[in-house]
């Protein structure tokens, strides 16, 4: 007979499920959960005999691959199908699913064998890698689960957070001053100023760098903008370019959003247009052949320059020598209108919403430690307020 016994320790309070099994040495198998209600719902489903909806019983490694290909020819649970470097790091945690040992059919597995699983997950790869191959293992099972492969799934509710005890502290994104960005944005016009064949290209770029700016805009949405989605002072953010050139919708629906933003870099736009190349994309920012632009392209061609321009590098080392690197990545012009946000003491929802964060709590993850400091202010003016009062 199953018991439930609270475990209290370094990393918090857990539910353990002690229950006998024939496979273990001492005649009894361990799971633990989150929380009681998890635990007693595996303890009162102990024993129960588990059918294949359909009959068909699929292994593991099978329902794998048949999720595998579904994403790729038809799209999960009525979505697109996915890109090709999506479907990559796929392939990539599928092969992580397929080296445990499986002893179970899928439709035979419990909460404990996915609890198992997680702890072999967090043992044996990084918890990044653990945390997404474990949430990639999910969506096999609600996958097959929407085919009747299944008539549960056993991995609800069961998750790796994204960091450890310590990961506001070590894992904060870099975020550049104000003056640093004015430092990027002068930078922009000085480059294009240099000489005939910078001019053409900066004419690109510096347009491209501002919306960055002033949008929050990901790298492959501003590299797969279409003319079509800029308005007067809007733009809708609707498809996105992969690293490889590749076009195709926002990765989620909270991707999808409509930013407002200045006249200026609207005018800015605008009159990059009249030299814009042709693009049966109807790009915004085409190469000269109108193709969009390569990640690794824009970040060696146009993103390195720039931070060489505006003094913003440092030393590495690489083997025998010492190479000058950008200081910034150019997810830190997202991460700057982010921090704006936070400073003009916008709620999480609303930079969730704008920053198109598909969970809040990636918002919290990624910007948590600023809307802390914001709070400490708030504290803190309230304090000065009444001191002026009362004394």
């Amino acid at each position: 007979m199953a018991d439930i016994r609270k475990r209290t320790g370094a990393k918090g309070t857990t539910y353990q499920v002690r229950y006998p099994s024939k496979s273990a040495k001492s005649g009894y198998a361990y799971a633990s959960f989150d929380t009681m209600k998890e635990a007693r719902a595996f303890s009162e489903n102990l024993g129960a005999v588990k059918e294949a909806p359909t009959g068909a019983k699929l292994d593991v490694p099978s329902a794998v691959d048949r999720w595998l290909d579904i994403c790729e020819k038809v799209g999960r649970d009525g979505r697109e199908t996915v890109e090709p470097e999506t479907l990559k790091e796929y392939k990539r945690r599928a092969q992580v699913i397929k080296r445990y040992p499986w002893t179970r059919l899928l439709h035979e597995l419990e909460q404990a064998d996915i609890v198992k699983f997680r702890t072999w997950l967090l043992e044996n790869v990084t918890r990044d890698l653990a945390r997404r191959t474990l949430s990639s293992f999910h969506s096999v099972l609600i996958e097959m689960k929407l085919q009747g492969m299944i008539k549960d799934d056993p991995a609800a509710h069961i998750t790796i957070r994204s960091g450890g005890r310590y990961d506001g502290d070590n894992d904060e994104v870099e975020i550049p001053s104000d003056q640093e960005v004015r430092d990027i944005l002068a930078a922009t016009e000085t480059l294009r100023s240099k000489n005939e064949y910078m001019a053409k290209c900066w004419a690109r770029y510096k347009p491209m760098i501002h919306l960055a700016v002033f949008s929050g805009m990901r790298p492959s949405e501003y590299r797969g903008l279409p003319w079509t989605n800029v308005g007067n002072g809007v733009i809708q953010v609707k498809q996105r370019a992969d690293k490889t050139g590749l076009i195709g919708p926002v990765k989620s629906k909270a991707g999808r959003r409509t930013l407002h933003i200045s006249s200026k870099v609207t005018d800015m736009i605008l009159e990059w247009r009249a030299s814009c190349p042709k693009s049966e994309a109807d790009l915004v920012f085409p190469t000269d052949t109108g193709k969009p632009i390569l990640l690794f392209n824009f970040a060696v061609g146009a993103w390195a320059p720039l931070l060489r321009e505006a003094g913003m590098v440092v030393p590495e080392k690489v083997g025998d020598k010492i190479i000058l690197k950008p200081k910034y990545t150019p997810y830190c012009l997202r991460h700057y209108q982010a921090s704006k946000l936070i400073e003009k003491s916008k709620d999480a929802k609303y930079i969730q919403s704008f920053m198109g964060h598909s969970d809040i709590q990636i918002t919290y993850n990624t910007y948590g430690h600023l809307m802390k400091d914001r709070e400490d202010r708030h504290k803190q003016t309230a304090e000065e307020i009444a001191a002026d009062l009362l004394g």
